[in-house]
């Protein structure tokens, strides 16, 4: 009798949207190569103006588990990451933006942490660290979990630290919103808890995530204004409640951005990574 097929036939995706993202690519590429696990990794180039292409075609020379995508249009991180999940063959969804960077074994550890608490979302701690990876912050630590609430008063999940299981969340996608929002991994996550339980912290510090200026994630002003928008006219949040939740984000935003920005030496463990980019 022949065994039952399985329905992801690999451990994990890892989902990666690149937008002209030449520069970093090499580090990312090799930060998922030491993660001591069976996994693919989807690269979707959102339609690059850069070298973008020509770098990925190299990589995939010596990185059998690279699956290149080119998206149709260049439409933002949204569609790149639900174009890449639509192909993804893992039953783990990890995400991994082009600039950021994991420590080594943070997939196995991440979801050995998660089958072991059942739990169909997690999170890890992280840093920030400088564009050129030279630099990190303090250590973010979260709360052990994180439900609806805590979700909207915090909006602590950090894409590049989120581990989805698709055993039990099967239809995940990114939810699609207008592209302005720049709030499709937060909604994401909300949709999960709701529907899933609270989202779990594995309490290990394994991933960095770099700040870029001129970054949609470094406009704090339409960020301030996205999640507003966000709260009341996407969630339909009463008012009241939404303030609340609005003056708890902003109060931890400014916190988090002045206390934990990169201004220590990257640990030599980490060089190896960083001479990647570096000049």
């Amino acid at each position: 009798m022949s065994s039952p097929k399985l329905p992801y036939p690999l451990p994990v995706s890892v989902v990666t949207p690149a937008y002209n993202a030449a520069q970093f690519l090499p580090r990312c590429v090799e930060t998922v190569v030491r993660q001591g696990v069976e996994c693919e990794h989807i690269v979707v180039d959102d339609c690059s103006t850069d070298d973008t292409a020509e770098v990925l075609e190299r990589l995939r020379q010596t990185n059998p588990q690279l699956v290149i995508l080119r998206a149709p249009r260049n439409a933002g991180p949204m569609e790149a990451r639900n174009l890449a999940i639509r192909h993804a063959r893992g039953r783990f969804l990890a995400f991994l933006d082009a600039d950021d960077a994991w420590l080594p074994l943070k997939l196995c550890t991440q979801m050995a942490f998660m089958e072991s608490r059942g739990a169909a979302l997690s999170f890890t701690d992280y840093r920030f660290m400088s564009e050129d990876g030279r630099l990190v912050g303090r250590r973010l630590r979260g709360p052990t979990q994180i439900g609806w609430h805590l979700h909207h008063m915090t909006r602590y999940l950090g894409c590049l630290t989120v581990m989805v299981d698709r055993l039990s969340c099967p239809g995940f996608q990114f939810p699609v919103l207008p592209r302005e929002f720049k709030a499709e991994d937060f909604l994401a996550w909300a949709h999960v808890i709701r529907e899933h339980g609270s989202a779990h912290r594995c309490p290990e510090d394994l991933a960095r995530y770099s700040v870029v200026e001129g970054s949609r994630s470094r406009d704090g002003t339409g960020a301030a204004r996205t999640v507003w928008a966000l709260y009341r006219e996407v969630e339909r949040i009463p008012l009241l409640q939404a303030a609340a939740y609005f003056s708890c984000y902003a109060a931890f935003a400014v916190a988090k951005r002045l206390l934990c920005k990169p201004r220590q030496a990257m640990p030599a463990s980490e060089q190896a990574l960083v001479s990647l980019i570096a000049d």
